[in-house]
């Protein structure tokens, strides 16, 4: 009962996640390799491969307002089996993709760190807010949201950027699309992780509220994506595949950066704390399949982190191989598991449903039957 409570989060907060679980790893180093491929027309892939995963996660809403997956009623060994898929999928991304935030860090904001020290911070605080739960996961984002906020008011206020409308151009669509759609699928495909909480009304919050928020949510995804991926490529042209940190080189072009030098930091903040939240999820998902089979215990948490910190630094250690195995034959294996698991819990979830309504009418109608029998014992 203890771990249901602390899985359960609000309707709000869910999309919070949400836009941060998409958002995140789309604007470091992700706008720099679709320019390599798709050069000018990459934000038509952008916008494809987003419109997909909002519309799976609104799937994933619908399933989670029924319960986490492990929690509904659906055969164990399926869960099981689900849990096994998820596992696979969030150790994965989060160490081939967790590296590119570790590569950034030990890069940009701590010259000639160690990638040890950097992962072994980031692994035990985010083993930490993830060993608390759902719960505590999402009002880490609620807090966390504010320090986007003012990212972006800081962003609209101070921006200097001169944007040539010309580098879209020409417009067409062609095989190179499709290329680039392909090649970095490891960046799209972020669902898994959100089927571990519990989706509850929020307390006096209204149907038109949830759509309000609802609409704000997926515009603003579109807006930190593909409206990124559009202003990077409008400013630097083809020229963006030699620049990596998309939202560091945007967000640089400010006037304070022409007066008094670099002032990048609420936007360096805003990406972290984005970072910590995504990473926090992974190791979510990941702690909770575990524990399915080995039980609530601290000790799978911490074993959980040791895999990932070893893997991040003694098989992955630096952004070429991070790259490679991104773009290597895993990418296929993490898109199909993840539409697999989606798939296979909402099947799971309708016929549960179905089960549990025609129970529901049976029971109604053998309750008439059972009254008019003892009307007719009583008149005896």
């Amino acid at each position: 009962m203890e771990n249901i409570q602390k899985n359960k989060i609000y309707e709000e907060q869910f999309l919070l996640l949400a836009f941060i679980s998409i958002v995140t790893f789309k604007i470091v180093m992700l706008p720099q390799y679709l320019i390599s491929t798709a050069s000018n027309n990459s934000y038509m892939v952008m916008f494809f491969m987003v419109a997909i995963e909002v519309m799976m996660l609104t799937v994933v809403f619908g399933i989670v307002k029924n319960g986490s997956i492990l929690e509904q009623n659906i055969p164990k060994w399926l869960k099981g089996a689900l849990a096994i898929l998820v596992f696979l999928s969030s150790i994965i991304k989060c160490t081939v993709r967790g590296s590119e935030g570790i590569a950034y860090i030990s890069t940009s904001l701590y010259a000639n760190v160690s990638w040890t020290f950097i992962t072994l911070a980031l692994v035990i605080t985010c083993i930490y807010i993830a060993e608390q739960g759902g719960k505590v996961l999402a009002r880490s984002a609620q807090i966390f949201f504010w320090v986007i906020a003012f990212a972006v008011a800081f962003f609209m206020i101070f921006s200097q950027i001169n944007l040539d409308p010309l580098n879209l151009m020409p417009f067409k669509i062609s095989g190179e699309l499709a290329i680039a759609g392909d090649k970095y699928l490891m960046w799209f495909g972020d669902f898994t992780p959100l089927l571990f909480v519990t989706v509850v009304p929020s307390k006096n919050h209204g149907k038109k509220r949830l759509a309000i928020w609802t609409a704000l949510a997926v515009l603003c995804v579109f807006l930190f994506s593909v409206g990124l991926m559009l202003i990077f490529i409008c400013t630097f042209g083809n020229a963006g595949e030699l620049m990596g940190n998309a939202f560091l080189n945007v967000s640089s072009l400010n006037k304070i950066f022409f007066m008094i030098g670099s002032a990048d930091l609420p936007t360096v903040l805003s990406w972290l704390v984005m970072y910590v939240v995504k990473f926090s999820l992974l190791l979510y998902a990941m702690i909770s399949c575990a524990k399915f089979f080995f039980g609530d215990k601290m000790i799978i948490s911490l074993i959980c982190g040791i895999i990932v910190y070893c893997i991040i630094c003694f098989g992955i250690g630096n952004l070429n191989t991070n790259y490679i195995l991104a773009t290597s034959w895993l990418r296929y294996l993490i898109i199909s598991i993840e539409f697999a698991v989606i798939i296979a819990a909402y099947i799971a979830m309708r016929v549960s449903q179905s089960k549990k309504q025609q129970n529901a009418q049976s029971d109604n109608l053998a309750q008439p039957n059972a009254n008019q029998t003892d009307m007719t014992q009583g008149e005896i």
